[in-house]
């Protein structure tokens, strides 16, 4: 999973089992990459805000990728989750 996410975001991925909240980085996002049957929605406001305080502290977007394990053969969509700081932060100047 951590192959594709640094695919879609154009960055590398680190290696796997380190322990640490980056699974991926890009020049300007960092992310934690999950790959889950269940999760629930506390978890995924933990997860968002972690990472979203690693990319403050690197001055880069910190996001989440959450791909669905549905079954072997069945596809699911990335979801790409952020805090709405981020989401201010990546938009900021930007003409609505």
């Amino acid at each position: 999973m951590e192959l594709e996410a640094a695919s879609l975001l154009h960055g590398s991925r680190y290696p796997a089992n380190t322990g640490g909240q980056v699974d991926v980085e890009s020049a300007t996002i960092v992310a934690q990459v999950k790959n889950v049957k269940v999760f629930s929605l506390p978890r995924i406001e933990r997860e968002a805000e972690a990472i979203g305080r690693v990319g403050n502290a690197k001055n880069k977007t910190g996001i989440l990728m959450v791909k669905r394990s549905a079954g072997k053969g069945t596809a699911t969509p990335w979801l790409i989750v952020m805090t709405a700081g981020m989401f201010r932060e990546l938009t900021a100047g930007v003409e609505p």
